[in-house]
């Protein structure tokens, strides 16, 4: 069982995914042409980063996201390998508020891998499409405590916790270590992900879990959610833990 922890009271506004705001705790790979850029350009930018390829045909972007392994300093040693999964998220099951057009997503699990980064990429999302997105949700990490758990790398620091609404054109990778939810999608239609990280085998090393503990009195962990009719429009979110 992955341990518990009790959760404050803290509202969050969920912003839209950006580097800026998302890098103490990762990448977003997003690419800077509009969606309607069908010709390659006639000039480039003179960043490093960006070449010309397949005959003059395509733009390539250099090492967008990073594939990290801390493996050689876990407990067991085992070697790691890069593994590439699928995960099909389905839209997330919300709880209703008195407050008409308003629901709520209950935080009840935070996860980290710590020895490796983590890179999900959405396929088949249109960025256009209003009907379904995905959340983001990350939390920096607190010291280290003398709870055997938390002995190495501290819990997550609930109080700092963010959330960003990400699009069909972004994926995100997350540092090794990054506390973070289960993907949430939100809307009426499933997101298929392609995830990259790697792997050893050790599931405490591989993945890392921590339960939030409702507060009775406060009402507990939970993140709202304000949606528009049908949910086809999300407009203000508030996290409240």
């Amino acid at each position: 069982m992955p341990p518990s922890i009790r959760s404050p009271s803290v509202t969050v506004f969920p912003e839209p995914l950006s580097q800026p705001h998302f890098s103490p705790f990762g990448i977003v790979i997003e690419c800077p042409l509009q969606p309607d850029q069908n010709t390659i350009p006639t000039s480039l930018s003179s960043s490093q980063n960006l070449t010309t390829a397949n005959q003059n045909t395509a733009l390539k972007y250099l090492d967008v996201t990073n594939m990290i392994t801390f493996y050689s300093s876990s407990p067991s040693k085992i070697p790691e390998k890069a593994v590439m999964n699928m995960f099909s998220c389905f839209p997330r099951n919300l709880r209703p508020s008195l407050v008409p057009k308003k629901h709520f997503f209950d935080i009840e699990i935070l996860e980290r891998h710590p020895y490796t980064t983590q890179t999900f990429i959405p396929i088949g999302l249109q960025p256009s499409n209003q009907s379904s997105r995905y959340l983001v949700i990350v939390a920096p990490t607190l010291p280290s405590t003398s709870d055997s758990h938390f002995k190495t790398m501290g819990p997550p620091d609930l109080k700092k916790l963010k959330a960003f609404w990400a699009n069909g054109r972004q994926a995100v990778t997350y540092s090794a270590g990054t506390w973070h939810a289960p993907m949430v999608v939100v809307g009426e239609q499933r997101v298929d992900f392609v995830v990259t990280q790697f792997a050893n085998g050790v599931a405490d090393e591989d993945c890392q879990e921590v339960v939030l503990e409702a507060d009775s009195i406060k009402g507990g962990a939970s993140v709202a959610i304000e949606v528009e009719h049908q949910m086809r429009e999300a407009t203000t979110t508030t996290a409240r833990l």
